[in-house]
């Protein structure tokens, strides 16, 4: 009973209610400015207390959750966490940044890094819990992110594994057939007709060397923005026939016949003819390494409104549809590794794509899959001397 006379220990009680008073009044401020939702409710999942925090991360105002279950902003596939963390609660035990999903007032999820304590009354019972909720929504994006990094760099490091391991292999064939052949003549033990035959042999190992640098060198000058294009008007016909010739004799070797179709009015595009050649050069090389013995490449070329369409398509092995997407990446190749089936890189098809696309082209490939052949398919554009309706249809 507090003292009339406001003497003695009435003021001290005064003293002290005002305190307590001043430190529940601060207390609640702080509760009410936190960052993070802190949220109470009792030991049957009633919300007791909803602060502005709680509003702004779940879309609902305190009137709206209080008295009510505190379910309601849990997914139905988590409902059973909330029996849970009340079992937990009751036990006298902490969840510490326990990770988990809410759903807010809108119906989209949120992330949340929860932390649930038991909370007891005067006389050390449980009566209820306090729970601190963070959104974790841009962690997780930063987590995802890193991780996609993280994949990336380890794709990138098996992809260069793989090209070492190809280079190294692709080097050192033609090699030992330089070495070899080079110590047969040192030895002067051949024959005329074998030094001749030798001789040839080591011009071949060569040509496949100088073919292997000169592929990295360009994929170097590509990367770095160094290459030139001589560019002007081009005979298309010309210049894939040219590179026809060029791999007849492959060709001749495995039996494949040639079904070639070209526009015998079709007009000059606008490109570089040496880089053209070597476009069409490594599509045909890449036709004849993957056909079969006795099998069919054919060459349609047309002009086509304001371009030129060229198909090269063959009877191949086919593209399987999850690498069609990254046929021409460099150094991807379907059967990765030195242990692999066809010789290569895997730069020829990489090259050309970034030669045509520098020429105002584009190339694509297509194939029903595996043992159905393959069509790449380049269009480029016309002279712009040259008037579209010079073009008949393609093929």
């Amino acid at each position: 009973m507090i003292d009339p006379t406001g003497t003695g220990g009435s003021r001290e009680q005064l003293g002290e209610l005002r305190r307590l008073q001043a430190a529940a009044q601060h207390f609640a401020a702080i509760v009410d400015s936190s960052e993070d939702a802190i949220i109470s409710k009792d030991l049957d999942g009633v919300v007791l207390s909803w602060n502005q925090a709680a509003e702004r991360l779940f879309g609902y105002a305190a009137d709206e959750m209080i008295g009510r279950p505190i379910r309601l902003i849990i997914p139905h596939d988590r409902q059973d966490e909330e029996d849970t963390v009340l079992a937990a609660v009751r036990r006298g035990d902490v969840l510490d940044h326990f990770e988990t999903v809410r759903q807010r007032k809108n119906g989209s999820l949120v992330p949340i890094s929860l932390t649930v304590s038991p909370i007891r009354d005067g006389n050390g019972h449980i009566v209820g819990a306090s729970k601190i909720a963070r959104d974790i929504t841009e962690r997780k994006r930063a987590d995802e992110e890193r991780i996609r990094l993280l994949e990336i760099a380890s794709h990138a490091s098996r992809l260069k594994d793989e090209f070492l391991a190809t280079l190294s292999h692709e080097l050192r064939t033609p090699l030992n057939g330089i070495v070899g052949y080079v110590r047969l003549l040192q030895m002067d033990l051949l024959t005329n007709e074998q030094r001749i035959e030798a001789i040839d042999a080591v011009g071949r190992c060569v040509t496949s060397l100088t073919q292997i640098i000169e592929d990295v060198l360009d994929v170097s000058r590509i990367v770095s923005g160094r290459i030139r294009l001589e560019i002007g008007e081009v005979d298309l016909d010309e210049v894939m026939r040219g590179a026809v010739e060029t791999v007849r004799p492959a060709m001749d070797a495995k039996g494949i016949r040639l079904d070639i179709a070209i526009d015998p009015e079709l007009p000059p595009v606008v490109g570089d003819p040496g880089r053209l050649t070597q476009v069409f050069w490594n599509l045909l090389s890449n036709a004849v390494k993957f056909t079969p013995r006795d099998g069919e490449i054919r060459i349609r070329m047309a002009g086509t409104g304001s371009q030129v369409e060229i198909r090269v398509t063959d009877t191949g092995m086919g593209i399987a549809a999850d690498f069609l997407p990254f046929v021409f990446d460099r150094f991807r190749q379907a059967d990765a590794g030195a242990t692999r089936s066809a010789g290569g890189l895997g730069l020829g098809l990489a090259i050309s794509r970034q030669l045509v696309e520098l020429q105002g082209g584009r190339i694509v490939a297509e194939s029903d899959g595996p043992g159905t052949g393959a069509t790449f398919r380049i269009e480029l554009p016309l002279s712009p001397r040259r008037s579209s309706a010079q073009l008949a249809p393609a093929d």
